[in-house]
């Protein structure tokens, strides 16, 4: 038995080491604080009164890996554009997800993008824009007239999955928008912008509030989730249970029935397979949970930051 295990937390090792992202970002902070103290930075919009993006209440969207950990960053504020910085790439593909919820009075406009590092040239790319009233948002540059046309519909004051690329070898930056968790990477975009700018990396994400002092019509969009990663399997898996500690949760299976002995009710349950997708999430009821029908071979459950390992 203790082969078996010793086993397990080698095969859960090295799996979720091989899905690392380069950047997560789950706003997992206190409500109503800032997050240029959790390693954010400004690089355009500092005009008084300098401000920062404040988190507030999270984003829930079934089966992401990002969902309802935390809070999440609220654009409704005055010019101060923000940036989290990561290893900077020059090949291959860039990879970007998260939830956005737009409310149906916005300002139109982009209000995340890639960039390349340092940020004092300004090379911004992949801008994800939404219009005026929530109902719409698109992919493209920046200027007058230069909006994205059409926009693709969604229906404002709802949670999106968002995914953005950008492909080096094409300069092509792709739009992908859900309403349910994608089981893979479509073969199409929904919409795509050709960059023309000059890209000598891409190296940080940024979040813009294009709201000014005396507008009329705020910003109001929030973010969560937030992950960059080199492909897209890495967006989807779990790149912080890469520990073999002993398990934490005690659990036991008997039939479709997970039972956890060392957790509180109402507590939320997230299943994760052997590669680091999230198959399940449930609420804990009287120590238990009800499985899927999932496929056997090895699971990792989890509550917060503790977790543990099944076999079915």
């Amino acid at each position: 038995m203790k082969k078996i295990t010793l086993l397990f937390s080698f095969i859960a090792c090295v799996v979720f080491a091989q899905a690392q992202t380069l950047l997560t970002e789950d706003f997992n902070y206190t409500v109503g604080t800032d997050i240029l103290s959790q390693g954010w930075a400004r690089h355009s919009g500092t005009s008084s009164p300098n401000d920062s993006i404040l988190v507030t209440d999270g984003l829930t969207f079934t089966g992401y890996v990002g969902s309802g950990i935390g809070g999440a960053a609220i654009l409704n504020s005055t010019n101060k554009d923000q940036n989290k910085t990561f290893t900077a790439q020059t090949t291959g593909s860039v990879y970007a997800s998260f939830m956005m919820k737009a409310g149906s009075s916005n300002r139109q406009g982009y209000f995340f993008n890639f960039a390349s590092t340092p940020l004092s040239g300004n090379v911004f790319l992949t801008r994800v824009w939404v219009n005026s009233n929530g109902t719409g948002t698109g992919i493209g540059t920046y200027g007058a007239g230069l909006e994205p046309s059409p926009y693709l519909a969604i229906t404002a004051n709802t949670t999106y999955l968002i995914v953005v690329k950008y492909d080096f070898s094409t300069k092509i930056s792709s739009l992908y928008v859900f309403n349910t968790m994608p089981s893979s990477e479509p073969t199409t975009a929904q919409a795509t912008y050709t960059e023309t700018a000059t890209i000598a990396n891409v190296g940080a994400v940024c979040l813009r509030q294009y709201t000014w002092t005396g507008s009329t019509t705020p910003e109001n969009i929030v973010i969560d989730g937030i992950r960059v990663a080199t492909s897209w399997n890495a967006l989807f898996t779990v790149s912080d249970i890469s520990t073999p500690k002993a398990d934490l949760l005690s659990v036991s299976l008997a039939g479709k029935s997970l039972s956890i002995k060392n957790a509180t009710d109402g507590s939320i349950v997230d299943v994760y397979s052997s590669v680091g997708s999230k198959v399940q999430s449930a609420q804990l009821v009287n120590g238990a949970i009800q499985l899927n029908n999932l496929s056997k071979g090895l699971y990792i459950v989890r509550i917060g930051n503790q977790s543990s390992k099944i076999m079915l």
